[in-house]
């Protein structure tokens, strides 16, 4: 919530002064020509000016924003504006503005206090800036008005919104004593492995007493029943926040703004990393986020749903920092963990990466986050100049193919079936 913004002095509009000129002047003619039609048109003049001098607003109008600081997208941004006024100043001209939209003008009534709800169409995410207000008071009879109030815009975290999904791909590696997959070496876990005899260190509790008594009547010999231990995946959602381009190709390189009603690549990896991060911690796996576009300290491998919401909130704070920085050495990973990398492929260092962690033996998905281009407002030059990005990035994509990784793009319908799909065709194995 801003504070009030402080409140200019009352002062007088020139329709009032115009008023008691125009008023005087006709009084004046009519008493010196002795015409009292002239000495009429002043009288309602005068009394207006001394009604409105006698009814001036005497106090401070007050303007403060009230939002929240961390929200969820949705389709709308919202705020509710607060005016304050004193007695006497009942309307209020307002201005508000919103970065990517026109701005709005309207004439409201203020009754002491008026709550005003503005909103905006947006479906982006991150740092998000809201509404700029420019206001100006006037007095119930005019001629006074409290000149330009202007209330700094708030920002809001927008953090992005995790569509459910089922099945999602795991790594082959297993890690840790507990979980919800089945590993391949003895343990305790839910699935039967076969019965055995009883060795000395096995658990008592592991006895099976109907086999016992179906192979050993006399009950010579003890049989227990050896079970797989059950493990836990771990995925690793690296984002490559070094770009953020819209779908309308004429925007790129900071020559235009991005509609707030559209969505940047940057958006769409948070979204999709948001995704997969919520089927992995309902799975009872663990996640950990990796940003490529800064140097800084992961988000570590851990689980739950507070853990959950700490990767929504480094999503949404993950941002292009100048230039794009182009990094020789791949992240370390833990071992065995699934690796999903979320970037655009605009230049070869997202390729480079991924080529690495594969060859150390990491399972890589590749995400696509590029939105559907939009070639409006592009000149013949610029179409030509996009034809040859767009194969050098489907060269990088192939490449990632031919070397065995699952390349997939967020924005095809068909994405969340074909994980589904790489689910079930590749399991670990038992």
């Amino acid at each position: 919530m801003t504070p009030p913004s402080p409140s200019p002095p009352w002062r007088r509009d020139s329709s009032l002064l115009l008023m008691a000129v125009t008023g005087i002047a006709f009084a004046t003619a009519g008493l010196l020509l002795a015409r009292p039609h002239l000495v009429a048109i002043a009288t309602p003049l005068l009394l207006g000016v001394t009604w409105s001098a006698w009814n001036r607003p005497d106090g401070p109008v007050h303007v403060t924003t009230s939002s929240t600081t961390t929200t969820l997208r949705s389709d709308e941004l919202d705020t509710t504006l607060t005016i304050t006024a004193p007695p006497g100043a009942t309307i209020a001209r307002v201005l508000v503005a919103s970065p990517g939209t026109a701005r709005t003008e309207t004439m409201v009534h203020i009754d002491r206090t008026r709550d005003l709800r503005v909103t905006t169409p947006s479906v982006r995410t991150g740092t998000r800036e809201l509404f700029t207000t420019d206001l100006i008071a006037t007095s119930t009879h005019g001629g006074w008005h409290n000149g330009i109030h202007h209330v700094q815009p708030e920002h809001v975290l927008v953090l992005p919104a995790a569509h459910r999904t089922t099945a999602l791909p795991v790594s082959e590696h297993l890690r840790g004593l507990t979980g919800e997959h089945r590993s391949r070496r003895l343990g305790d876990g839910s699935e039967l492995r076969d019965i055995a005899p009883y060795n000395p260190g096995d658990p008592l509790r592991r006895i099976d007493w109907r086999v016992t008594a179906r192979r050993s009547p006399d009950a010579d010999h003890l049989y227990v029943r050896r079970t797989y231990a059950s493990a836990e995946a771990c995925v690793v959602l690296a984002v490559d926040s070094r770009d953020d381009v819209g779908p309308e190709i004429a925007t790129w390189g900071s020559f235009g703004a991005v509609r707030p009603d559209q969505q940047t690549s940057l958006d769409i990896a948070r979204e999709a990393a948001a995704t997969i991060a919520r089927a992995v911690i309902d799975a009872g796996d663990r996640v950990g986020l990796e940003d490529l576009g800064r140097l800084h300290t992961p988000v570590p491998l851990a689980g739950g749903k507070r853990h959950l919401q700490r990767i929504y909130h480094a999503l949404a704070l993950s941002q292009p920092h100048g230039a794009p920085r182009i990094r020789e050495r791949a992240p370390q990973v833990p071992h065995g963990a699934l690796v999903y990398l979320f970037s655009t492929f605009l230049d070869d260092s997202s390729v480079t990466i991924a080529h690495q962690w594969h060859a150390h033996g990491h399972r890589v998905i590749v995400i696509d986050t590029l939105p559907t281009e939009d070639f409006w407002g592009l000149s013949e030059r610029e179409h030509l100049a996009w034809r040859l990005t767009e194969i050098a990035r489907q060269d990088r994509l192939t490449a990632l193919i031919s070397n065995g990784i699952t390349v997939l793009r967020w924005t095809d319908p068909t994405t969340r079936a074909a994980l589904q799909a790489t689910a079930r065709e590749r399991r670990p194995r038992r």
